[in-house]
């Protein structure tokens, strides 16, 4: 600081009030370009985030609301084995099933490596109307935002 302080001493008052311009302009350039834009930026980003966000908790609880005032899906006779029904649904739902196995006489576990949550989650809901409910789920996501499903039916109402 002291060079700086004696490098500045040697100026002119003419080199003294360009060099003083200069430093008011770079900290006017850092100010504006260093510390406002990206400032602006990140709010109006972060703007945009809340406002999908919102949108999105409107629409789940709207969808939540219907869910509720929703008179319940009649329940069907289960037309065969636990195991063929679950299996048959899930194929023809579009899944790849990996695993079928039948436990007990009115319970199967299915493995499906790959889906998409909301396909998974539609089929899943609309078991109950096949005469299925789920007693245990696992759902485990990938990074490609598929999900892999591990699900045990029983039959409805045992």
């Amino acid at each position: 600081m002291g060079q700086l302080g004696t490098w500045f001493g040697g100026l002119t008052g003419r080199e003294k009030a360009l060099v003083g311009i200069a430093c008011g302009i770079t900290a006017l350039v850092v100010l504006v370009y260093g510390i406002i834009l990206p400032l602006g930026s990140a709010l109006d980003e972060a703007a945009t985030r809340h406002r999908i966000a919102t949108e999105r908790a409107g629409r789940i609880a709207a969808q939540v609301r219907i869910l509720k005032t929703a008179p319940p899906a009649p329940k069907a006779a289960l037309g065969g084995p636990v195991e063929q029904v679950a299996g048959a649904s899930a194929q023809e739902a579009g899944f790849v099933v990996q695993s079928n196995q039948r436990r007990g006489s009115d319970m199967a576990a299915l493995i499906i490596p790959t889906a998409r949550p909301s396909a998974a989650l539609a089929w899943l809901d609309g078991l109950a109307t096949q005469g299925l409910a789920v007693e245990q789920l696992t759902m485990t996501p990938a990074p490609d935002g598929s999900v892999s499903i591990n699900v045990t039916l029983r039959r409805s109402g045992s």
